[in-house]
């Protein structure tokens, strides 16, 4: 009890004054970075970059903002399109469309959801075909936060934050522990060389998993220039991480299974975990190379390091091979 307590206190921290801030955030126009932004307004946030895939969708985003909250034009939110994870040189001429008088304090990195299909998708970059959820929940993240650092776009001592999820280290039940035993297995499963049967939600666990090693190389590397870190809500109904599912089925999804799961106390709504994710971007819960989300087992519930419930997330072979994936993709 003594050493659980003592280690929520190293996780939440003091207030942070964000009103002088800029920030950053990728696939702002989804259900659960809206939610984020709001709560990011609510505590004083006046500069905001939404950094969506559609520029339409991100000012039809923008305008519920604005509506809701009231703000009129006391908050800058500024729309960029273009930031299409799975394409980087669309990253790429929407990061040189950013204004260059202006550096992020703050970037969190949303942009993201999962493949439902009944095999394996991939994304063709530079001769390879790569898996689908690992490179849109992942490598475009990892793309993005380079061209962004590679502009000075990035300010001393900055907040990055990545989207987690506890599939990383698995949820019975619904996610299997991801587990690879030697490096060159986790390079065969990411350039699909080979695989286990495809299962959805095994695979966005895998991409969760990816992010977490990568958080921990980030925090390793750059930890004299700014943080990282790996932040999970924990479950959340009704964000867009379903919108590839068919129209029904994410019906019931939504408005069945989460709603079922709700009441059961192991989901939440989006407006809760944009409060979340807010207190984690303010800088009140995390450290650098931190790994947050729910306790072991349950898929909600106080915010806890991820680290020891996997053993593969600590594993430096599967980090450093991660690691050296990314620079053989995307350091030419």
């Amino acid at each position: 009890m003594v050493q659980l307590l003592l280690l929520t206190l190293k996780l939440i921290k003091m207030d942070s004054n964000i009103s002088d801030k800029n920030i950053l955030i990728t696939g702002a126009n989804g259900a659960m970075a809206r939610e984020t932004i709001k709560q990011l307004i609510a505590n004083g946030a006046t500069s905001i970059v939404m950094a969506c895939r559609s520029k339409a969708k991100g000012l039809i985003a923008k305008k519920e903002i604005e509506d809701e909250l009231g703000v009129g034009n006391k908050v800058n939110l500024r729309v960029i399109g273009g930031f299409d994870m799975n394409d980087p040189k669309k990253i790429r001429s929407a990061i040189y469309s950013l204004p260059n008088n202006l550096s992020f304090d703050i970037v969190f990195l949303a942009a993201g959801f999962a493949v439902f299909s009944d095999d394996y998708q991939a994304v063709e970059w530079d001769g390879k075909r790569i898996e689908k959820n690992i490179f849109q929940n992942l490598m475009g993240s990892h793309v993005t936060l380079k061209l962004i650092k590679e502009n000075n776009l990035l300010k001393p001592n900055a907040r990055v934050v990545i989207a987690g999820g506890e599939g990383a280290r698995g949820l019975k039940g619904l996610i299997e522990k991801p587990e690879f035993s030697t490096p060159e297995e986790l390079r065969d499963y990411v350039f699909l060389k080979q695989t286990p049967p495809y299962n959805p939600m095994n695979a966005i666990g895998v991409s969760k998993f990816c992010g977490a090693l990568w958080t921990k190389k980030m925090a390793e590397v750059f930890k004299d220039e700014h943080e990282t870190i790996w932040f999970s809500p924990g479950l959340t109904s009704g964000s867009d991480g379903l919108k590839t599912l068919p129209p029904f089925k994410r019906w019931f999804m939504n408005n069945v299974l989460f709603t079922f799961m709700a009441l059961a106390g192991k989901s939440q709504t989006p407006q809760k975990g944009g409060q979340k994710f807010a207190e984690c971007l303010i800088g009140k819960i995390g450290n650098n190379g931190n790994l947050i989300g729910a306790p072991e087992g349950k898929s909600i519930g106080k915010f806890t390091e991820q680290t020891s419930m996997n053993s593969a997330l600590s594993n430096q072979a599967l980090i450093d091979e991660f690691w050296k994936i990314l620079e053989e993709l995307f350091e030419t």
